[in-house]
């Protein structure tokens, strides 16, 4: 016996409306659409996703700047460019 269990989903309205719409032309439940749908949807095939090498380069970073995030650093330098402006 299948078990079912009420839960709640967050989608956008057009695809709410595209679901009540199939809903309403086949006469059917609207749970039973979104049963069905989900289950179409998770017994297609999933892409396969390539994976890429990406070649690196050394770009100098001190040695205080390794291990940063990119925003880190870039909040970093910024704010020694202020004190710079500051100090002259």
């Amino acid at each position: 016996m299948m078990r079912f269990i009420r839960t709640t989903i967050d989608i956008n309205d057009a695809l709410l409306d595209a679901l009540k719409q199939r809903a309403r032309t086949e006469g059917r439940p609207m749970t039973k659409i979104v049963q069905e749908t989900l289950e179409r949807g998770l017994s297609a095939p999933s892409k396969e996703i390539k994976r890429r090498r990406i070649k690196t380069h050394a770009v100098g970073i001190r040695a205080a700047y390794r291990g940063m995030s990119m925003n880190q650093v870039y909040d970093q330098l910024e704010s020694e460019d202020h004190l710079k402006v500051a100090e002259e």
